[in-house]
């Protein structure tokens, strides 16, 4: 009965460990679904034209030429942050085509911190093929990186044979070291055409604190006095 228990009792304490090993708080999150809130320097939020399988995809946008902050206060003692979300692309982006022969101008997007680093600055392309700056390498094919192509709904009718769907989803993830109790995060579209030819939204925004150092091994050492107390339990049987 002993050695049987054992199996279960490792395992138990790998995904203990493994768990202290990546302590994030939460911070903020919103995916948009009710309200952007005043935390956002603009509000405006529509529905994408292809809603999620359980209902409307909300999200925060339109946005074209412009910057978008997102203002939070009174964050607990930390010395890094992590960002995600979901960037939308709409319609015609056509990432580095400046100079190219398929040239509509650069367009880009850009996420940095403020008083702090840049944690983007990229090209993006929704099918023009001159490609785009953001993937692994200088020049990149259009939609590298994307995880979702032509999913949201939204239709270009100029400049193509027959109106398409043409717009793109990409999960963005930055860490950044960071330990004031005020952040302000500014997302930036820059080089674009007007709204109906070209613009980006947000969704699923999460900001996640790394704790100070001191607070993890704390909890790893409470977490194997629990599993200590679960060894003792099982091989008792």
């Amino acid at each position: 009965m002993k050695a049987q228990a054992r199996t279960p009792y490792l395992l138990f304490t790998a995904l203990l460990l493994n768990a202290t090993a990546s302590q994030a708080v939460v911070l903020y999150e919103n995916g948009f679904q009710t309200a952007a809130g005043s935390e956002w320097s603009q509000a405006t939020r529509q529905n994408a034209p292809t809603p999620y399988s359980f209902g409307s995809r909300s999200f925060l946008g339109e946005f074209g030429n412009n910057t978008v902050s997102l203002n939070l206060s009174g964050l607990t003692p930390h010395d890094a942050l992590l960002l995600t979300f979901d960037l939308y692309l709409i319609r015609t982006w056509d990432g580095s085509s400046s100079g190219t022969a398929f040239d509509y101008g650069n367009d880009s997007f850009k996420v940095s911190v403020g008083n702090g680093p840049v944690l983007l600055d990229k090209t993006f392309s929704n099918g023009n093929p001159a490609g785009q700056s953001f993937g692994p390498s200088a020049n990149n094919p259009q939609f590298t990186g994307a995880a979702e192509t032509y999913s949201l709904g939204y239709v270009v009718t100029d400049g193509v044979p027959a109106p398409q769907v043409m717009d793109s989803v990409y999960r963005m993830r930055f860490a950044f070291a960071h330990n004031a109790d005020l952040l302000t995060l500014n997302f930036s579209g820059y080089g674009l055409q007007n709204l109906a030819d070209e613009s980006w939204g947000l969704d699923n925004v999460q900001v996640s604190m790394v704790p100070e150092p001191g607070v993890a091994p704390m909890l790893a050492l409470g977490l194997l006095a629990l599993a200590w107390q679960v060894r003792r339990r099982m091989t008792a049987v």
